[in-house]
């Protein structure tokens, strides 16, 4: 008798701690997310903050679907230059870009930031260097540019704006980013994070923000 007491006893803690410890995985794995959104959508709306739209300067956003996952791209000139090499100009322009793979293994999105100084003439030609990895375990990248009426599409190019109507606006009224992660484990339903940045009017051509 002590001994069938002593092992449903066991059996009771033992399911008791599973239970914890699972609670605590799936707690700090969704810490993790949260960090991963809040770092990304901080650095992505910094950039966009400091966006350049003087003489070359450029926005360019475009939809994308890797399988039937949203992967949307983005490109810009920018005044949010980040010094990684200290051989590299301290201020000044630069132009970036964010771009998605898929991870070969896991199938999740991976967002890459390239950052590199800007040069008054670019070109189209896509660059063959990635850059560096900023986000990853991702589900979707969605991209939005909103008009000062409210209507929406999922791309810009301000360059093309500007050779069809030197007046028009080369910005949108804001761009709204959002991120969709893969859930902590295969029965957790993905987490969704959303942002906007506004900008308050329009830019001329031959003007900064």
């Amino acid at each position: 008798m002590a001994i069938s007491i002593f092992a449903i006893v066991v059996s009771l803690a033992y399911g008791s701690y599973r239970a914890t410890f699972l609670i605590i995985d799936t707690t700090e794995s969704q810490t993790e997310i949260y960090n991963k959104a809040s770092i990304t959508m901080n650095r992505i709306s910094n950039d966009l903050g400091s966006l350049y739209l003087g003489t070359s300067g450029f926005l360019q956003g475009k939809p994308q679907k890797i399988g039937n996952k949203e992967a949307d791209t983005m490109r810009f000139t920018s005044t949010a230059h980040l010094v990684l090499n200290k051989n590299e100009q301290a201020a000044g322009y630069a132009t970036i870009s964010y771009t998605i793979e898929e991870d070969s293994e896991t199938k999740a999105l991976r967002l890459f930031r390239q950052d590199k100084a800007f040069r008054p003439i670019e070109t189209d030609e896509p660059d063959v260097k990635k850059g560096l990895l900023l986000c990853d375990g991702l589900e979707e990248v969605q991209i939005i540019y909103y008009l000062n009426q409210g209507e929406q599409q999922d791309n810009w190019d301000s360059k093309e704006i500007e050779k069809s109507d030197s007046n028009a606006p080369r910005l949108p009224d804001r761009i709204e980013i959002s991120l969709l992660f893969m859930g902590p484990d295969e029965e957790a339903q993905p987490i969704r994070f959303t942002t906007a940045v506004t900008f308050p009017g329009t830019v001329p051509r031959g003007e900064t923000p």
